[in-house]
C-alpha cells in the first residue's frame, strides 16, 4: 500500500506544547494524523536499525488508497497526568489533498540533524521553545507523575528544589543534566538550521501559542508554511493538551535558574532576531 509520506515534523522541545500544536494541526481539514502520538522512531533506534526498518516508520502514516475516516487514541488529554485515553476521529473526504506529519518532542535534543536529514531531507520542521525555567519544572513534574504511577525511571525523583540544586552543581562541572540541559536551546538550534536551512524550520514561542489571538496568527503562518488553506479553528485554539497547573518555584530558585540561563537566552534572542520575554 502507498503510504503518504510525512510533510511536517514537530521535533520538540520537550514540555513546550508539542501536544497542543499537533492537535491544532490535526484539526485542520487537510491534515491526517500519524498512527502514534509520539513514535520517536529516530530517537529510540540505532542508525543501522532505522535504515533497515524505515518502511515500518512510513507505515505509521495513512495510505492513499483508504478514503474513509480515521481515528486514533490520544493519551494527552487536556489535563496532564490523566490516565484516560481520548479517541480522536478525523474525517477524510475522498478527493481532498491531504498532508500528514508527526510530533516526537525528544528529537530536538536527542537526534542528530544529519540522521533525520538522511531519511527525511524535504521534511518541514517545527520547533517550540518555552521559558526554560518553566520547561524544567514541567519536565520534573512529568517524571514525578511517572514515578508515582510505578514506572521505573532508572533514577529517583525527589522534590524540584532538591533535584535542581543537584543539577546546578552538575552543570557547573560540565555534566549533561536531566532538567536544565534541555532548556539550553541555541546551540542545538544552530545545528538544525545548519543541516536544514531556515527555509525548512519554523520556531514558535510557547507563550505566544498560549495566547488565542497570537495562536491564530501562528496557525495561519504554519498553514502558509505547509501549503494549506487557512482554517477557522474557532475556540479550539484556547484548549491546552497535556496541560498541567502553573509552576510553583520559589523566588530564590527561580533567580538561580534565571542567572544560569541568561547568557543562553541572550544568545538565542540574537540568533532569532526577536525579544524573548522570559524570566
Amino acid at each position: 500500500m502507498d503510504h503518504i509520506r510525512p510533510s511536517f515534523f514537530i521535533l520538540g522541545a520537550n514540555k513546550c506544547g508539542t501536544s497542543s500544536l499537533y492537535r491544532y494541526l490535526v484539526a485542520h481539514p487537510c491534515v491526517l494524523p500519524c498512527a502514534e502520538k509520539e513514535p520517536n522512531f529516530f530517537g529510540l533506534h540505532s542508525p543501522e536499525y532505522i535504515a533497515a526498518h524505515i518502511d515500518e516508520y512510513y507505515r505509521l502514516f495513512p495510505t492513499r488508497e483508504y478514503q474513509g475516516d480515521l481515528s486514533f487514541q490520544w493519551e494527552a488529554a487536556d489535563q496532564a497526568g490523566t490516565p484516560l485515553l481520548t479517541r480522536v476521529l478525523v474525517e477524510r473526504e475522498p478527493g481532498r489533498q491531504y498532508i500528514t506529519g508527526e510530533a516526537s518532542a525528544n528529537t530536538f535534543h536527542e537526534v542528530s540533524p544529519s540522521l533525520l536529514h538522511q531519511h527525511l531531507p524535504d521534511i518541514k520542521l517545527i520547533l517550540l521553545l518555552r521559558d526554560p525555567i518553566d520547561r524544567a519544572y514541567s519536565h520534573h513534574r512529568m517524571y514525578q507523575r511517572f514515578q508515582a504511577a510505578g514506572n521505573d525511571l532508572g533514577f529517583d525523583v525527589k522534590d524540584f528544589e532538591t533535584d535542581i540544586c543537584a543539577e546546578l552543581e552538575a552543570h557547573a562541572r560540565g555534566e549533561i543534566t536531566q532538567y536544565i540541559y534541555p532548556g539550553i536551546y541555541v546551540d542545538k538550534l544552530q545545528k538544525w538550521v545548519s543541516q536544514y536551512g531556515w527555509g525548512q524550520i519554523r520556531v514558535i514561542i510557547t507563550e505566544e501559542l498560549a495566547n488565542p489571538v497570537k495562536a491564530k496568527r501562528i496557525m495561519q503562518n504554519l498553514e502558509d508554511y505547509l501549503g494549506m488553506p487557512h482554517h477557522d479553528y474557532g475556540e479550539f485554539l484556547s484548549r491546552r493538551f497535556n496541560h498541567a497547573p502553573p509552576s510553583d518555584i520559589t523566588p530564590r530558585l527561580r533567580a538561580l535558574l534565571a542567572d544560569l540561563y541568561r547568557t543562553y537566552n541572550r544568545g538565542l534572542q540574537e540568533y532569532l532576531g526577536c525579544e524573548l520575554h522570559w524570566s
